[in-house]
């Protein structure tokens, strides 16, 4: 379904999936006056400079481990930067692509379950394709496809690609995780042995990356030697520079 103008096109999609909408149900929108993000952020989306799109899902596992999807989702959009546009990105855990170390692509996942059932699943994609510029507050941590590309590419174009990209992983996902998760380390520079401060509401902490967990989480080492799994949710992550060479 393809739309000019909408609030939000993960709010429809919601509406939908609560109405009895299909796996797979598709919302494209040209613009979105009302785009959100992870932890309640603003998604910026001025008509005609991104791809903004939710689809419906409705996946047999345990809510648990659906946060692997949000792994195999920016595994999709960072393999579709490769193959289509010879773009290279990196992940940020647990699912900002970035290229040149600024994001380009934001993706929120939200669910609904009861008791032990996942219901559905709507999953948002936002990747910024026409942007010729950003606001201050974002400028030195955002980027475009255009400007990384110096190519204007349609919705469309990204997004037919990024589809056949998504049902490969959306399957791992659900029946072959270990293989998700590997691809994702791959792609990542976050994975391992990245100094990062680790943000939330339960108070900050430092350490190294080591990993994924086999749901996800991931692993940071601590000073002291004890590792902590970092879950999805109210967290977020910085990179820290590289220790100096000798030191501990």
């Amino acid at each position: 379904m393809e739309f000019d103008t909408l609030p939000s096109t993960n709010e429809l999609a919601r509406e939908m999936a609560v109405q009895g909408a299909v796996e797979g149900t598709t919302i494209l929108a040209r613009e979105q006056t009302a785009g959100r993000g992870r932890l309640g952020r603003t998604w910026t989306s001025a008509a005609g400079e991104g791809l903004y799109v939710s689809i419906i899902l409705r996946p047999k596992v345990q809510p648990r481990r659906f946060s692997i999807m949000t792994l195999a989702s920016a595994v999709a959009v960072a393999e579709t930067l490769i193959s289509e546009f010879a773009v290279t990105p990196d992940i940020k855990w647990p699912n900002d692509v970035l290229v040149s170390d600024r994001k380009v692509c934001g993706i929120l996942l939200e669910t609904a379950t009861e008791g032990d059932k996942l219901e559905y699943a709507i999953l948002g994609i936002g990747v910024n394709l026409g942007q010729p510029d950003f606001p201050d507050d974002i400028r030195e941590s955002s980027t475009s496809l255009l400007l990384e590309t110096r190519r204007l590419i349609g919705a469309e174009e990204f997004l037919w690609p990024l589809l056949d990209r998504l049902q490969y992983w959306y399957q791992a996902a659900t029946s072959a995780p270990a293989q998700c998760l590997a691809r994702w380390e791959q792609l990542s520079s976050y994975a391992r042995d990245c100094r990062v401060r680790v943000i939330s509401t339960a108070g900050d902490y430092d350490g190294v990356t080591r990993g994924l967990t086999e749901t996800g989480s991931l692993i940071v080492e601590l000073p002291g030697g004890e590792s902590r799994e970092v879950v999805s949710g109210e967290v977020s992550l910085r990179r820290l520079p590289a220790a100096a060479k000798g030191s501990s």
